[in-house]
């Protein structure tokens, strides 16, 4: 196996930590778009675009994201609450000493995640991340109302070319980089670092994707794996 040089983690519910829901589907991961619409007072909403998207409505992830966006618009997310709600998100247990003590061990380490870019950039601040790769930029006008949003395609297999183009800006091969993530949106992703690492799942046929399963809830578990470069 070549040396791992750079390290890229699912956001939710690997350095940021997701509580209260669960999805059992092998298309729909568990992530803060729960979150936000739950505390918007409209996961209703989130439960039937959802469910249009099991069903093949919706044909890419881009086109459910795209949808759930306007359906946030219409029901008034402000930027205030949005803000809050993304502030209010607990870091993972472990994840700083994790992310300090990978630094500190020669790595490099990116996100790439289907959430929002607002929390990616939170959590590159609060825990020294090089890089990251978010889906959805929400944009917001002077009066705090959403305006509009932009969508990058880098979840489920769009999270392989992400993957694969950071690497190579940083003239890095796939077999060079690990991969940590815990949900099916992941899955396309693990076969293709140079190590997979799933962490704190609960579905089986994601684990079976993976070439490390780490059940405990606690990043540093995965420390083990990364010696000094």
């Amino acid at each position: 196996m070549s040396k791992i040089k750079l390290i890229f983690f699912d956001m939710d519910g690997v350095l940021v930590d997701i509580i209260g829901y669960n999805e059992n589907g092998k298309k729909v991961a568990i992530s803060t778009w729960n979150t936000v619409f739950d505390q918007t007072g409209i996961y209703h909403e989130h439960e039937r675009l959802k469910e249009l998207f099991i069903k093949g409505n919706f044909p890419t992830y881009m086109e459910w994201t795209d949808e759930a966006c306007r359906v946030l618009q219409k029901h008034g997310l402000t930027k205030d609450k949005f803000m809050e709600i993304i502030n209010s998100r607990p870091l993972m247990k472990g994840a700083e000493d994790t992310l300090r003590e990978l630094k500190k061990r020669g790595y490099k380490v990116a996100v790439i995640t289907g959430s929002f870019k607002a929390l990616a950039k939170r959590i590159k601040e609060l825990l020294g991340l090089d890089y990251i790769i978010a889906h959805c930029d929400l944009i917001f006008n002077e009066n705090g109302n959403l305006k509009q949003w932009q969508l990058i395609p880098c979840d489920f297999e769009g999270k392989v070319e992400y993957f694969n183009k950071q690497a190579k800006e940083l003239n890095l091969n796939p077999s060079e980089c690990a991969y940590i993530g815990d949900e099916v949106n992941d899955m396309p992703i693990f076969g293709k670092a140079g190590l997979s690492i799933v962490f704190n799942c609960q579905k089986e046929e994601v684990k079976k994707a993976a070439g490390i399963i780490i059940d405990k809830k606690d990043l540093r578990e995965i420390l083990q794996y990364f010696p000094n470069l």
